[in-house]
């Protein structure tokens, strides 16, 4: 399945909600059995997150999906689910009736995901604290690859328009995975053989919070949802931190766009990859569908930036493709103890709304 690596690492995207209600319970056993690789609806099975066909196990702890959701103009649907089989990551963003999340696995979905090193060293994704869970988690596990989590989720819950977790990430490539990284790197290379290293976790807590209109400090714009996280090492001090922020788009979500804060307009981007300190934006080829990302300037600072990235199907990606848009937060040392902060203001919509909405939002916060 697509992992999680530097250079692709996390997005953030914001939606409309506000009546939450719990994720539904069992479907019939046939629609979690996964037609022929052949079939056309394949792809859309294992990417299109279904709360029926996901284990609610964590560890020895069992929680129900969350969706908190908002009627947007009093007649469109926004629903945000975190799931227990990625730990707590979003695995669903919905309007309606249209999926804009591509999940199928414990690399995708639209997670936090983070790396350390120390300095001349570089990132690698062999010491890759990751929200949803490990590559092993996917092996072996029947399509669409939602079975447990190895990162450990302790709390999950859903207050009015709002849900907060909190868990430790596990190292997407843990001791006991062999196969090397990204990079050719090896686990054993970078990891203490130790605890929690030897249970596939990393020495870091994460705390996550979703708020959807009116719980966000922009009530008024039902179309975003905040997503705000911090992160606190437990670990040793390294001399270079990062975060990322990614999400995972449904493969229909061709088009990449930029908006400037200057005119506020969007402007067409190259698919392949890009990197700006303008919010970016990811949309269906007809503009119906958009999902962008929106950082305060103080909070996006010196460092930060959004980053999107198209990539085709290959083995490392499961054979599916990546359409991704992230904010990736680059920061100096980072000591046992210390925390680090996150929020991403993610924006749903056609292309004219987001537009508007970036507007607002920029308005509102610079």
């Amino acid at each position: 399945m697509r992992s999680i690596r530097q250079g692709a690492v996390l997005a953030a995207a914001m939606v409309m909600a506000a009546v939450v209600t719990p994720v539904a319970a069992a479907a019939s056993q046939g629609s979690c059995v996964a037609p022929p690789r052949s079939s056309p609806s394949y792809d859309d099975f294992v990417l299109t997150y279904k709360s029926a066909c996901a284990s609610k196990k964590n560890y020895d702890r069992t929680f129900q999906d969350v969706t908190a959701s908002v009627l947007v103009d009093e007649r469109n649907k926004l629903a945000v689910t975190t799931s227990t089989a990625l730990a707590g990551a979003i695995a669903s963003v919905r309007v309606n009736n249209k999926e804009f999340i591509s999940s199928g696995g414990h690399g995708a979905a639209f997670q936090y995901a983070f790396h350390a090193w120390q300095k001349g060293e570089a990132a690698t994704e062999c010491y890759n604290p990751t929200q949803a869970g490990t590559r092993l988690d996917d092996v072996g596990q029947p399509p669409p690859y939602h079975g447990p989590s190895t990162s450990a989720l302790y709390t999950m819950a859903r207050s009015g328009g709002s849900i907060r977790t909190a868990g430790r990430p596990a190292m997407f490539v843990t001791l006991e995975d062999t196969k090397p990284g990204w990079g050719d790197c090896r686990s054993a290379d970078h990891q203490a053989k130790r605890v929690p290293f030897t249970m596939g976790l990393s020495p870091y807590w994460l705390q996550t919070e979703i708020e959807l209109a009116p719980d966000h400090d922009a009530p008024r714009l039902e179309n975003v949802f905040r997503a705000a996280a911090t992160i606190t090492s437990d670990d040793e001090r390294h001399d270079h931190f990062s975060g990322v922020f990614v999400a995972y788009l449904q493969p229909d979500f061709t088009k990449v766009f930029s908006y400037s804060p200057a005119t506020g307009r969007l402007s067409p981007k190259p698919v392949d990859s890009h990197t700006s300190k303008d919010p970016m934006v990811r949309c269906t080829d007809d503009g119906r569908y958009c999902l962008g990302m929106y950082v305060k300037p103080e909070v996006l600072g010196d460092k930060a930036y959004y980053y999107t990235m198209t990539r085709p199907p290959m083995d490392y990606n499961g054979h599916f493709g990546e359409n991704t848009i992230q904010v990736t937060s680059p920061r100096g040392a980072v000591d046992k103890g210390d925390k680090v902060d996150y929020e991403t203001y993610v924006v749903v919509g056609d292309k004219s709304r987001v537009e508007h909405t970036m507007t607002q939002l920029h308005t509102a916060f610079e």
